[in-house]
């Protein structure tokens, strides 16, 4: 058994590393992009570096655990162990993006492989009267150590600087914004300009100065986002109302449901955050603006700042109304 679950491990590495070598960033562990991303002044050129290491050492190991044969069982039992180690960093990375649970899928088999392959190599041993000759062995680790090196040296990975900076900093760590409902809260009163949004959507500056302005931040899968759109923006309403799209993280895609591809708004201004950060935000948040400061914040009631809002743009149409007719009467006379 010992045997066989050693074979399998070097097969896995093998196949890891023509996957990361064909696929290049989408088949690379999170955390090691990450990882390579911060060991470099340029992001894209470490993370090179890491998955082309990363090949080497896979293909290093994969040639270690299959020379020393039934020697290897310790060996594999290490590699065993790094495997579930690398799914657990894997899916801690994977959380800090705000993941859907098909982000967790490859963390998930990479930390039930490993630990398996660990319970079943410390539960078997090998037979001392099959082992290979130890000349052989080492012969077969040198070259494998060689192999994987010169691998290492020599391929290519299709890693671009956009795919790798859109959503990480100059230091290779996620860009992370926050827009929960708890810091709209904190920009009470506060004009736009002041919170840090318009950097995000310049925009907004326009929009929501003339007239009182729902702005509803919304993911396209989210069953409560359409329910909040259905519900109170399906007719025109005299506030005006802006759907912010929230894209998800960079390398995260979204789960598929039977939900319509986007919520319908009528007369709604469309934007969306830029993509590749990580945006906290519930799903959804309504918040209100007034002169172009923030009125109020909802992620549940939404019926009383869509009242508020509405409420807020009547009165000021009725205003300009009335400051229009006196204007006529004056000009009349």
């Amino acid at each position: 058994m010992s045997n066989t679950v050693r074979i399998a491990l070097a097969i896995s590495l093998i196949a890891a590393a023509i996957c990361i070598a064909i696929l290049g960033e989408a088949a690379i562990p999170v955390w090691l992009i990450g990882l390579g991303a911060k060991a470099s002044d340029v992001p894209a050129e470490g993370a090179e570096l890491a998955a082309r290491v990363t090949i080497g050492v896979a293909t290093a190991l994969a040639g270690v655990l299959l020379a020393l044969g039934r020697r290897g069982r310790g060996m594999a039992i290490v590699v065993a162990g790094f495997i579930a180690f690398s799914g657990i960093a894997d899916a801690s990375a994977e959380f800090a993006l705000d993941t859907t649970a098909a982000g967790l899928v490859r963390p998930a088999i990479q930390v039930a492989v490993g630990l398996i392959a660990a319970v079943l190599l410390l539960r078997t041993k090998p037979d001392p009267e099959r082992l290979r000759h130890p000349l052989m062995a080492g012969t077969g680790v040198v070259l494998a150590m060689v192999a994987g090196a010169a691998i290492a040296g020599n391929v290519q990975v299709g890693i671009t600087a956009e795919s790798i900076t859109r959503g990480r900093g100059d230091d290779g760590r996620f860009i992370v914004h926050d827009l929960t409902a708890g810091m709209w809260e904190d920009w009470k009163g506060l004009p736009l300009g002041e919170t840090g949004v318009l950097e995000h959507l310049p925009q907004l500056r326009g929009l929501s100065q003339d007239q009182p302005t729902l702005v509803a931040l919304y993911r396209p899968n989210c069953g409560a986002c359409h329910d909040l759109f259905d519900g109170y923006f399906g007719e025109s309403l005299s506030a005006r109302v802006i759907a912010v799209e929230v894209p998800p993280a960079e390398g995260v895609e979204l789960v598929e449901s039977d939900l319509p591809e986007d919520v319908y708004c009528d007369g709604c201004v469309r934007l969306k955050l830029p993509e590749g950060p990580v945006w906290l935000a519930e799903s959804p948040v309504l918040v209100g603006l007034v002169d172009g400061k923030v009125a109020c914040v909802s992620v549940d009631d939404f019926q009383r700042c869509v009242d508020g809002m509405v409420e807020a743009a009547d009165l000021q149409f009725a205003r300009e109304l009335d400051e229009a007719n006196a204007r006529d009467a004056e000009s009349s006379r």
